[in-house]
């Protein structure tokens, strides 16, 4: 079951000659267009000769509220409409322009509410579908549930918003039982829904997100996360098709949900506005400190250095909140290059002062294992290893902090793909340092954001 804002056509009445009421095409510009938020449950019947369900229902409930005297007393669920479907309905989501996008068996297909301007409204669906899949079981897009604006105004803005979403890609991804992750795209003049991309990796999907356009994140029955991108700038068609393996982790339970949201209200002091294309503005959540000067004991005989404190900013991008089987809640974050490079030393740095319990070694533990195939783990930090650097005594913390300096990793900007710029022709009395109040702030800023 999922909840969707879906478009509904209104047509006109007008008389004919005869004077019966005929209706406007749905494409007339006296048509009106409404945004109304609906549930819809997918089913399918489990019947004991079949392997796979060969029938199915979509059904479009609204929730209804009875008023007495401006006060609601009661809510009731109104079946709206239901389609019939040849399979058992495994996913569905939001979809542009108010459209439902669902997965049917091996089949992706795109539906829309339609209304004949009589009262009666069904569910019908739209174009061609997509096949190609083994089994198609999860679906995402980046879609927003719309509402139109209440007054005169509504089908005007409607209007315009449709006309003006179309000039955006209509993206969404496709989760399959053994062939990973597919990008699916809409072509609203063709009413057809073509494949443009797939992960050629075999991964058995648990559960999938659309974290950007072009960024996207998957989990699969071994217990991993993975990461793909879609390569939009290169200029063959065969690595266009193709969706690169960005980030690979062992989670360590399997995951079967993704949505985004937070567990933490969001800080509004702090919050900038998301303009931009691309990477977009991302929200700065700490402010760089001012830099102060400080003395520094040098080795025996020598004069003691000066050294800039300089505690990185901590940005995120997406957020996105996972379950797994076991019960377990977490959040995945998305990090700028410079607030990666900060933890992903930290990383290494706790790996190499804290002893591991049971001399596991942690980078085994978080290694990608999936049948025979065994990656290292990358594009990925592990948050529970970052915030256990707040459990650790002080000497412990100053020992991290000295080797996170030594290491000098948290300046690297891995977006720009710049080097260590500790060694840039930066004389020795005027390096920047790390502090322990500085990894202190940083770490406990990040564990508010869950």
């Amino acid at each position: 079951m999922v909840s969707a804002t879906l478009r509904v056509y209104k047509p006109s009445l007008m008389k004919n000659a005869s004077g019966e009421a005929a209706s406007i095409d749905m494409d007339d510009a006296e048509s009106e267009v409404e945004y109304k938020p609906y549930l819809i449950i997918g089913t399918a019947y489990a019947l004991y000769d079949e392997d796979e369900p060969t029938k199915g229902r979509i059904m479009v409930l609204s929730c209804n509220s009875s008023d007495s005297d401006g006060v609601a007393s009661s809510r009731s669920i109104q079946t709206i409409t239901e389609l019939q479907v040849r399979g058992g309905v495994y996913s569905m989501c939001q979809f542009y322009n108010g459209m439902l996008l669902a997965t049917v068996n091996s089949k992706t297909q795109i539906c829309n509410l339609q209304s004949d301007g009589t009262g009666i409204t069904k569910l019908a669906m739209i174009g061609v579908g997509h096949h190609g899949h083994i089994l198609s079981l999860f679906v995402s897009s980046r879609a927003n549930k719309m509402i139109a604006p209440s007054g005169d105004t509504a089908a005007t803005d409607s209007k315009e918003t449709s006309k003006a979403e179309p000039k955006k890609e209509m993206l969404a991804v496709v989760g399959d039982l053994m062939r990973s992750i597919s990008l699916v795209q809409y072509y609203p003049e063709h009413e057809t829904l073509e494949e443009i991309a797939r992960d050629f990796n075999a991964n058995w999907t648990t559960a999938v997100a659309m974290l950007s356009d072009d960024i996207y994140l998957g989990g699969e029955n071994w217990n991993n996360l993975f990461v793909l991108k879609r390569n939009t700038k290169a200029q063959s068609e065969e690595i266009r098709c193709r969706l690169d393996t960005v980030g690979e982790f062992h989670l360590g339970e399997m995951c079967n949900k993704f949505m985004s949201g937070s567990l933490v209200m969001p800080s509004t002091s702090n919050t900038e506005p998301a303009t931009g294309s691309g990477t977009g503005r991302r929200k700065s959540l700490l402010a760089s400190p001012k830099r102060g000067s400080s003395k520094v004991p040098a080795s025996p005989g020598l004069a003691p250095t000066t050294t800039r404190s300089r505690r990185p900013p901590v940005a995120v991008g997406s957020h996105t909140l996972f379950g797994t089987v076991d019960g377990t809640l977490g959040v995945i974050l998305g990090l700028d290059g410079p607030t990666a490079a900060f933890f992903s030393c930290l990383e290494r740095a706790l790996q190499r002062i804290v002893p591991p319990v049971g001399n596991f070694s942690h980078q085994q533990f978080r290694a990608f294992n999936a049948e025979k195939r065994l990656h290292p783990s990358h594009g990925f930090v592990d948050g529970d290893l970052a915030e256990s650097f707040l459990d650790l005594d002080k000497s412990t913390m100053q020992k991290v902090v000295d080797e996170m300096n030594r290491d000098g990793g948290w300046e690297l900007d891995d977006v720009g793909g710049g080097g260590d710029q500790t060694s840039s022709g930066m004389a020795d009395d005027d390096r920047q340092e790390l502090s322990l109040q500085d990894v202190l702030a940083v770490v406990e800023e990040m564990t508010m954001l869950h």
